[in-house]
């Protein structure tokens, strides 16, 4: 299934009903702090936890999830979401910061699917940042800032998604040079 030997260890095992009741629980807890515990957001929640439930089974079944992985990234995922979401009201407020729109296309070398699209997800929360396009190996990444580093943002980004998803980043191959 994995074209990756290196990541062939870390697919997850066919998902049965042991993993669906687990992502149900999952879910339901979700839906339960989302809603304040109101009883009467059931009736709209209850369909969408059983829905997100099958679909996460269907859509999410190449990697499992790092729980390390994922206390580590959440702590920097809070700043950095703060830090962007600030940075785009200073923007938005103050006419004299530098506003040079562009795009940066960026080689990955995380694996494509569910470890991509979780990337080009994050980068959009990221300080005036928008995710485009993913283009074979690139992220195609909109900037309120050209003259940015985003190539180290999205360097730093990298292992940290790897290790949400279990992948050891140093074993994922190196990006191939522009053509």
């Amino acid at each position: 299934m994995n074209p990756n030997p290196a990541l062939a260890s870390q697919a997850a095992p066919s998902a049965g009903w042991r993993a669906w009741l687990r992502r149900l629980v999952l879910f339901t807890l979700l839906w339960w702090v989302l809603s304040g515990g109101d009883a009467s957001g059931w009736m709209v929640g209850a369909p969408f936890v059983v829905l997100a439930s099958w679909l996460s089974l269907e859509l999410w079944t190449s990697y499992r999830l790092s729980l390390v992985g994922v206390l580590r990234f959440l702590p920097w995922f809070a700043v950095q979401s703060v830090a962007g979401a600030t940075d785009v009201a200073r923007r938005a407020f103050d006419p004299r910061l530098p506003l040079r729109p562009g795009l940066v296309r960026h080689r990955l070398r995380l694996p494509s699917g569910v470890c991509r699209v979780s990337l080009a997800n994050i980068v959009t929360m990221l300080p005036g940042t928008l995710s485009a396009d993913l283009v074979d190996d690139e992220l195609v990444i909109h900037t309120l800032d050209i003259g940015r580093d985003l190539h180290a943002m999205v360097e730093d980004l990298e292992p940290r998604i790897a290790g949400v998803f279990g992948l050891r980043f140093d074993d994922l191959p190196q990006p191939e040079a522009p053509r």
